[in-house]
């Protein structure tokens, strides 16, 4: 009896190891399998990667021109005497004409908020020099220009602008610079930024803004500034163009990391790949080791079935010879 209790208890034991290692086996086979078809597939591979940072043209900032007064800074009006001139030419062209339109309202436009804030000042203001000022607001606002760029990450959205015959243009490494006026930079922000802009709207915000602040009021009445609205359109579109020249280097900057992106995660994934060979490797030894076992236990079974009938076939033939 002690004999077969021990017996029983190490074919008890021998099931429960046989079960642990081919349910060990099949459970490395298969996790690391899956694990290694995905390394191989590269859905999990990631490199370094660099930071894309939201780009948009930001808005000129009234605080900034007068953040420069209590700096103690005063603000240095641009000569523009020594840009080029247009030739007097008649321009029968419908589009110069719908600018020189509208061109005339946005001076007049801006002439009216100067005297509005000659009013508040308690000054006069006369229609000769109401005249005299939208004449040289209309100067200065025509003189304005705006670069943008043209290359092969536009080209789709800006084929029909950058190759129009009619806009001034600078070929560059990378590319080509247009530039445009104040009405076309408008009309055609959507396809350089992304972003509606009306320049014409957001100037008269910025400089109606500008003449109604209460710091201006007093840099005027110091005499710190003689020609408030000039001067605003000249802080505007320098700060438009600051931030203009933000968006294309932080706009060049972008697409540099994302090159740069994609080879750190084309070198993660062969790096990736090579590792699931590894581990595929593991698998395939894994799944040997349970194949092997489960041909153990099949011919195991086989011979101790074999072993029975075996036996009782002599058992029979001994009871016959009786």
């Amino acid at each position: 009896m002690k004999l077969i209790n021990l017996e029983n208890k190490y074919i008890l034991f021998y099931r429960i190891t046989i079960l642990f290692v081919i349910s060990l086996a099949l459970f490395v086979t298969i996790a690391s399998g899956i694990y290694g078809f995905v390394k191989f597939s590269g859905i999990l591979s990631t490199g370094d990667q660099e930071v894309i940072v939201e780009n948009k043209l930001v808005k000129p900032d009234l605080s900034k021109f007068t953040d420069k007064y209590n700096k103690k800074i005063i603000p240095q009006t641009k000569n523009n005497n020594s840009q080029k001139k247009k030739d007097p030419k008649k321009d029968t062209n419908e589009d110069t004409n719908n600018k020189n339109v509208l061109f005339k309202q946005q001076a007049e436009r801006l002439a009216s908020l100067q005297k509005a804030f000659m009013t508040e000042q308690k000054k006069e203001f006369a229609d000769l020099e109401f005249n005299t000022l939208k004449s040289e607001v209309l100067k200065k606002i025509l003189s304005l220009t705006v670069p943008v760029f043209c290359d092969k990450y536009n080209k789709s959205e800006t084929s029909e602008v950058c190759n129009n015959p009619k806009f001034k243009r600078k070929e560059v490494s990378g590319g080509t610079v247009l530039i445009l006026d104040t009405i076309d930079i408008t009309k055609y922000s959507k396809q350089f930024y992304g972003d509606e802009i009306n320049y014409f709207e957001t100037q008269y915000s910025f400089i109606s803004n500008f003449l109604t602040n209460p710091k201006i009021s007093k840099l005027y009445a110091d005499g710190k500034i003689t020609s408030p609205t000039s001067d605003s359109i000249v802080e505007f579109h320098t700060q438009f163009l600051d931030n203009n020249s933000g968006f294309w280097r932080q706009r060049n900057k972008n697409f540099k990391n994302e090159i740069k992106n994609e080879r750190n995660n084309e070198m993660q994934k062969f790096k990736d790949r090579a590792e699931s060979l590894k581990i595929l490797m593991v698998t395939g030894g894994a799944f040997g080791i349970f194949i092997l076992v489960m041909f153990f236990v099949i011919f195991y079974r086989i011979e101790r079935n074999l072993n029975t009938i075996s036996e009782l076939n002599i058992n029979m033939l001994e009871n016959m010879k009786k």
